[in-house]
Formats: structure tokens, C-alpha cells, sequence
């Protein structure tokens, strides 16, 4: 070989590495949970907003199609092929906070303001009644909070004058 063609050899060589090194390699395995990114094109009836999910999910993997393309195991009201580029998925991450929530959609204890109930051992997740109220909120809209972990916590005043503490640990 020339050495112009050693230097052509070398040049794409190098910029294959740099142009591989963002990139990740992802394979499923047949039984794994995956998300399945919903792209406009693909999906219109699922996209209609920009605060949709932009993925949906978790979904079984059923066999690997290709190099890149991957089967799941889709609900029949979604009316489209069942392969999707790897692209379009990401892994599925189950931590156990997270699956106790799937296991239990309602947390168990009272249902009055201001109630505890037990996660786990030792940690409890508050549910306080809350009055949002601003410029684009109406004046006497609710809603509940849960704080758990000790991360954020947030206290309605029980003199109902509209103050919120929010403090986050």
C-alpha cells in the first residue's frame, strides 16, 4: 500500500474512535424490560403534547431481529409493528422504591390529611393536603403531597392562609 493510502487508512481509523467513543452499546436479552421511545412519526395518537411521556413502557423484549431491531411484546391497541430500532429503546431500571410503588399504586393508612403510612421499616411517607395558588392557578385548587426519604417536605399551614414551607433535606 501507498503511504498516502497508509495515511487515508490511519485517518478513518482515527475518527472512527472518536466517533464510536459517545456511543453506547446496548444489547437485550429475550425477557428484558425496556422502554419504547414514542416518536411522533411512529406513534401520533400516543404524542399529542409536548408534557406526554416520551416513552412508554416497560415492555418485554421477545427476540432480537438483526443487529439493531429488537421485537417486544406490545398491547394490540398501539396498531404497529412489533420491531423497533434500538434507537428507539432504553433499558428498564427497577430500583425498590420504585417497585414498591407499581406493587402498591395507593399507599396503605389513613385517609384524612396529614397521615402516615409505613413504606419500610423505619420510613414514612407523609401525604399532606396542599393549596396551590398563583397567577395561573385557581383559588381554591388542592392537592396532596408525598414526601418520603427525607428528601423534600413540604407543610401546609393548618391556618389555611395559603403559606407553604417547602424545605428540602
Amino acid at each position: 500500500m501507498s503511504p498516502f493510502g497508509q495515511k487515508i487508512e490511519k485517518a478513518n481509523d482515527a475518527y472512527k474512535r472518536k466517533a464510536n467513543k459517545h456511543r453506547r452499546k446496548t444489547e437485550f436479552r429475550q425477557g428484558d424490560l425496556v422502554w419504547v421511545n414514542l416518536r411522533k412519526e411512529r406513534f401520533p395518537s400516543k404524542r399529542k403534547s409536548k408534557l406526554a411521556p416520551r416513552a412508554d413502557g416497560p415492555f418485554e423484549v421477545l427476540e432480537r431481529v438483526g443487529d439493531n431491531a429488537y421485537k417486544i411484546k406490545l398491547p394490540g391497541d398501539y396498531g404497529v409493528s412489533a420491531t423497533f430500532n434500538i434507537g428507539d429503546l432504553s433499558p428498564f431500571v427497577e430500583d425498590e422504591y420504585i417497585s414498591y410503588l407499581r406493587s402498591n399504586p395507593n399507599p396503605p393508612g389513613e385517609n384524612d390529611p396529614g397521615g402516615s403510612a409505613m413504606i419500610q421499616e423505619g420510613v414514612t411517607a407523609q401525604r399532606t393536603l396542599i393549596s396551590m395558588c398563583g397567577p395561573n392557578m385557581l383559588q381554591n385548587s388542592f392537592g396532596f403531597l408525598y414526601s418520603s426519604f427525607g428528601f423534600t417536605t413540604l407543610i401546609w399551614n393548618q391556618s389555611h392562609d395559603k403559606e407553604v414551607e417547602i424545605s428540602a433535606i
